[in-house]
């Protein structure tokens, strides 16, 4: 639906303003993320130690070993199952960028499959809240179809908005802001398209977020029954 393409191109406008990123790859290798950042016109050789960091949890899922010394700006986690090293990982990586860093979580539905909901609730609970007070601002995306509405509720209640995320009937992509906690939003579906090159949407909905990450806000992605469309939940950060 274009979930990905959206992470990717949040990355590329941070890194092209002269933000920090730092990108937690569940699902995709990193190397191949870098591929993606690169179709989209960033310059990850030229940023990456420096504005951008991997925090590598997808490498242990398919086995693969990891040389501290050949890739020094990779922070790997040894299983799934050890979300308290993931967060411990994420707190690294941000302190050694410094603040304010934008972090995208690609995605949060995996770890699902290898922690209970409790603990997930708990874990997203206290690196949203340890983010958001101490590092800057982060990114969750959600899988569709994944995940029950009690779920998506509680993700939902602890950030400050809400963009979904649909096909049309024509299988063309459009989004909406749902609503964005203290602005007016506007409820209208506007379409867009996300290729290899670009994410393209209207210029009004552009500049929504671009004005998000000026802001150092962050979105977390999910899935209503109702609406039958996806969800990006807007966190807030206090950091300047």
């Amino acid at each position: 639906m274009g979930k990905f393409e959206f992470s990717i191109d949040c990355a590329v406008d941070i890194l092209d303003n002269g933000g920090r990123v730092v990108f937690v790859a569940v699902d995709m290798h990193p190397t191949e993320i870098r591929r993606w950042i690169s179709r989209y016109g960033g310059d990850v050789q030229r940023c990456e130690g420096k504005r951008f960091l991997f925090v590598d949890c997808y490498s242990p899922t398919i086995g693969d070993s990891h040389d501290v010394s050949q890739d020094p700006d990779i922070l790997r986690v040894d299983s799934l199952s050890n979300i308290e090293s993931i967060g411990l990982c994420i707190s690294k990586a941000a302190v050694r960028l410094g603040r304010p860093v934008r972090i995208i979580f690609y995605t949060l539905s995996t770890l699902f499959l290898y922690n209970s909901p409790q603990a997930m609730a708990k874990f997203f609970q206290i690196v949203s809240s340890r983010v958001k007070n101490e590092y800057g601002s982060i990114l969750y995306v959600l899988q569709e179809g994944v995940h029950d509405e009690r779920t998506v509720c509680l993700l939902e209640s602890l950030v400050d908005g809400v963009i979904q995320m649909r096909y049309d009937e024509n299988l063309g992509r459009e989004w909406r802001v749902h609503h964005y906690r203290g602005r007016a939003s506007d409820p209208r579906w506007t379409r867009f398209d996300a290729n290899k090159y670009a994410f393209v949407t209207a210029v009004d909905e552009k500049r929504l977020v671009n004005e998000f990450l000026d802001y150092e806000y962050g979105f977390s992605q999910g899935r209503t029954k109702q609406s039958n469309a996806d969800l990006v939940t807007v966190e807030a950060t206090n950091i300047e």
